[in-house]
């Protein structure tokens, strides 16, 4: 991402989405050039949180916040079963510190593509059978 660009989009992977070939061996490369050239846009930042990382705020769900121009946001949270919108300021104020500390856990941009780039060599030299 280019200094001093703010990115529409801010996305924190777990390493475990790019390790496991759901799909297959194709459907991942295909997957991680798209992730690629998103990244190469400067509107879309992806930070990878590596497995050396250990426990983080973040395992047994996903989270999305969502940030109008007004400057309001709002949580959206999904587990296995159920989503929830959160929209209580306290709530959203523990999920922005929830992403937060996983985002400061997370590689860096550089990490994030050595990394992801590193999964994709290794799909492309596999077989799918």
């Amino acid at each position: 991402m280019s200094a001093g660009v703010t990115p529409n989009d801010w996305a924190i992977m777990d390493e475990a989405a790019l390790k496991r070939p759901i799909g297959g061996t194709a459907c991942m490369s295909g997957q991680l050039r798209h992730v690629l050239k998103a990244v190469e846009s400067s509107q879309v930042a992806v930070q990878v949180l590596p497995f050396a990382q250990g426990e983080h705020p973040m395992l047994g769900g996903s989270l999305s916040l969502l940030t109008f121009r007004n400057g309001a946001t709002i949580g959206y949270v999904e587990s296995f079963f159920s989503g929830e919108s959160v929209e209580a300021p306290a709530k959203v104020l523990e999920l922005t510190h929830m992403f937060d500390v996983a985002r400061s856990k997370a590689l860096p941009e550089r990490g994030t593509l050595h990394l992801i780039r590193g999964y994709l060599r290794k799909y492309e030299n596999e077989d799918d059978s």
